[in-house]
């Protein structure tokens, strides 16, 4: 008995001693590369730019935009860094039982192509066209928004009584000027001053007629049917005060216009004692430049050197006129000019419409080429990777997957360039052409109307 009883209590001594001697596990076990798979997050790289993309990482369920996908960092040996033998080397430490995403995103970090500045310009692309000629407000404008002004000055001194051709000259001078105002752009100001209207040609009365300057009408050009009837008072009266109605056009032009023209109507010289040669000068080379154009109405020689000398200190050109016909023929004249400053703005504003319209079109076409162009190099790479895995580890990894997998990112990339590269140059070309139609329309609109007016 007591044999047995000792026996039982060494076996169970060596049972007890066999249990403890259970190997311990090593809790320094080395990482293994492929354990960064089992959680489906990549690695990051904290020394490349954050990018939109990069939410995803830790939350998978996030959907993103095509160019959140593409505005991801490029890979190692993207673009001038790109070596094959260290991507091969890169390769060879890849683990062989990755899926298909796993190795899509391994080679992606090492061969993906920078996208970031080619998505960022198509993103901030701004398609709409503008057109800045030069306007007071600095906005695109059209030549309905021109600010031309244009003034006309009428000798009522007593001298306009004299008759040509059995019709006075003040009644000559009014039907030119009214036919003159009634061919005037619609949307130009004008303005209409008389002057030497009030006293007479004795010299008690000079001071009165000599201070005598009046604008007797002021409106846009399509206002112009009421010159006759403001016209209608005016008889000829007193001096011939000049200089005094050129100083007072300052007053008459808006500080914001862009082209002012004078036309003064006299049949003499200054008789006031002004100076109408510095005057002239003044304006003209004031902020707003005015042009002064003097028309010399059946004035003597005398008179014409004179009055010659005012145009020529006025930027503007005398013209010596000596019956009722001369004079309306010579403000007829004007119109080409005007006709010609409208052709003028036209061809330049539509110009440029159609310029600009092709400088951002080439900007579009030359993003979505170099996208297009950096999509097959980095395809290329992908698949010579892909061609180094075949020889590697033969038809232990998915192969045909991964191709469709590589084919699909050249197609999205290549497709996405395309397709916002012809979105936006069909957004460029509709803004293109509508201002281009806009400024050829309205210039049209207004020399149509010119000419009409000069025919009628």
């Amino acid at each position: 008995m007591i044999r047995r009883t000792i026996f039982i209590f060494i076996t169970l001594i060596v049972f007890l001693a066999g249990c403890s001697n259970e190997p311990e596990k090593n809790t320094s076990k080395v990482q293994n590369p492929l354990d960064s798979y089992q959680s489906n997050e990549p690695e990051k790289n904290t020394s490349q730019i954050q990018t939109p993309s990069d939410s995803i990482r830790t939350n998978p369920q996030t959907p993103l935009t095509d160019e959140q996908i593409l505005m991801k960092p490029p890979g190692r040996f993207a673009g001038s860094n790109f070596d094959e033998q260290k991507v091969q080397e890169a390769l060879d430490q890849l683990p062989s039982d990755l899926t298909a995403d796993q190795y899509e995103e391994e080679l992606l970090l090492l061969l993906a192509e920078d996208y970031r500045p080619y998505v960022s310009t198509f993103i901030n692309f701004e398609s709409e066209v503008t057109v800045n000629n030069p306007r007071p407000n600095e906005k695109v404008t059209l030549p309905s928004s021109r600010k031309l002004h244009i003034s006309i000055l009428l000798d009522a001194s007593g001298s306009m009584r004299a008759t040509i051709n059995g019709k006075s000259k003040m009644d000559s001078a009014k039907e030119a000027i009214q036919s003159f105002g009634d061919k005037l752009p619609k949307n130009a100001e004008v303005s209409l001053r008389v002057y030497g209207h009030k006293g007479t040609s004795s010299q008690k009365d000079k001071k009165a007629s000599c201070n005598s300057t009046e604008e007797i009408f002021h409106g846009q050009g399509e206002q112009t049917n009421q010159i006759k009837t403001v016209l209608q008072a005016i008889e000829p009266a007193g001096w011939t005060p000049i200089a005094n109605a050129l100083k007072s056009v300052k007053q008459d032009i808006n500080p914001e216009t862009t082209d002012s023209i004078v036309y003064v109507v006299s049949d003499g010289i200054e008789t006031c004692g002004g100076n109408p040669v510095q005057i002239a000068k003044e304006l003209n080379q004031s902020k707003v430049k005015t042009i002064v154009n003097i028309i010399g109405f059946d004035v003597d020689k005398e008179g014409q050197k004179l009055l010659r000398q005012v145009a020529a200190s006025g930027g503007g050109e005398f013209t010596f006129v000596d019956n009722d016909e001369a004079l309306k023929n010579y403000l007829d004249k004007t119109y080409d000019k005007l006709r010609g400053e409208w052709t003028i703005w036209k061809e330049k504003g539509a110009g440029e419409a159609n310029i600009k319209k092709e400088q951002k079109q080439g900007t579009i076409n030359r993003t979505k080429e170099t996208m297009q162009g950096l999509a097959n190099k980095e395809h290329d790479n992908l698949l010579a990777a892909l061609k180094y895995l075949e020889t590697k580890k033969e038809n232990a990894f998915p192969q045909s997957e991964l191709f469709k997998k590589i084919t699909e990112r050249k197609n999205f990339a290549w497709s996405y360039a395309r397709d916002t590269g012809k979105r936006l140059y069909d957004e460029v070309t509709k803004s293109g052409n509508q201002v281009y139609d806009d400024i050829t329309d309205e210039g049209n609109k207004n020399i149509d109307d010119l000419t009409n007016k000069k025919n009628n």
